[in-house]
């Protein structure tokens, strides 16, 4: 777990270490995670992940239809891509891919 946090906090969030003895020698340690912007922070996390690019090829292949648009939220702290599809018969779907594991909802 702690490694997962060092991996989405590198180079997007600025962590604030705060240490208290509670009785030496152990000691606990508090990380306090900031982004330093909703940008920087969406790009760490998609950088393990999936692209844009992977992301409407998976739809591609469940969806019959056009891609009409992609958008990238943070949903929680998880980056989701939203993926727009315009069907053959004019409806307009969406679906949601998750940047870490690939999984629509």
């Amino acid at each position: 777990m702690l490694r997962d946090l060092r991996r989405r906090a590198a180079g997007a969030c600025q962590a604030v270490l705060v240490v208290l003895a509670l009785a030496p020698p152990p000691a606990l340690v508090l990380v306090l995670v900031a982004p330093a912007s909703p940008v920087a922070a969406q790009q760490s996390l998609v950088a393990g992940g999936l692209s844009e690019d992977e992301a409407v090829a998976l739809v591609r292949e469940r969806a019959d239809g056009k891609v009409v648009r992609v958008d990238r939220t943070l949903e929680g702290v998880d980056v989701v891509y939203r993926v727009r599809v315009l069907t053959p018969d004019g409806r307009l779907r969406e679906y949601r891919v998750d940047a870490a594991t690939g999984r629509m909802r």
